[in-house]
Order: structure tokens, then sequence, then C-alpha cells
């Protein structure tokens, strides 16, 4: 697999977990400790994607997680139609 999919990706999962943030933050306050935590897991993946634009990611389908196949067949499925 590729860097430019892994980005992709990345982005789907980041752009996810933000809304759930922004939703947490303003249903029960910034200063939760499931916005907190939300918000850290939010880093790690903005940690993750920025670590992967600058350098190229060998990845191979052993070392994906499920949800990251699920994507690529998404992707592939949506290419083909």
């Amino acid at each position: 697999m590729g860097r430019l999919l892994k980005k992709r990706w990345l982005l789907k999962k980041i752009n996810h977990k933000r809304t759930e943030m922004i939703s947490l933050g303003e249903t029960i306050g910034l200063s939760a400790k499931e916005t907190i935590e939300c918000s850290q897991q939010l880093d790690q993946l903005l940690n993750e994607y920025d670590r992967c634009s600058h350098k190229v990611v060998n990845i191979s389908l052993q070392d994906t997680p499920y949800e990251f196949g699920q994507f690529i067949k998404g992707l592939i499925k949506r290419t083909a139609s």
C-alpha cells in the first residue's frame, strides 16, 4: 500500500474524530474526561498523518487494520463503477 492511500484513510479518520470531539464538547463540556480523551486520540491521528507526510510509508496487508482494508475495498469499488 502506498503513502497516499494511508493519508487519505487518516484524513477520513481525522475528520470523523474531529466531529466527535466537537459534539462531545458541545454536549458535555470541553473539560469533560471523554472530550479530553477524544482530543488526545485526534492528536495521535494528526501526529500519524504528519509522520506519513514526511516519509515513505511501507505497509503490507498483514500489517493493516481491518478498517483500512475495508476503506481500500470501498475505494476500489467506487473506482470500478
